[in-house]
């Protein structure tokens, strides 16, 4: 077992995360927390249920094109990819 910096185990993580085909298109359910609608025009939120969380990044160019106006509470489903 050896000791790692920082950016070695994200590094490491980075290539477990995307090389993995199940996780580069994903669909996830849960519920919109900590939106914060940043003035670049990317939105940045937490996406929770029950039992976890994950902090997730919805670019200016995806913004553009959305139905629907993304609300704290507010329940999903998206489509995305997993990066570190």
């Amino acid at each position: 077992m050896g000791i790692y910096t920082v950016s070695q185990l994200n590094d490491h993580i980075k290539r477990l995360l995307c090389q993995d085909p199940m996780l580069n298109q994903v669909w996830v359910r849960g519920e919109i927390s900590n939106l914060t609608k940043h003035s670049s025009g990317h939105y940045y939120f937490t996406l929770k249920d029950k039992g976890s969380q994950i902090s997730c990044v919805s670019f200016r160019s995806t913004n553009r094109s959305l139905k629907f106006e993304p609300e704290s509470t507010m329940k999903v489903l998206i489509f995305g990819s997993l990066d570190v």
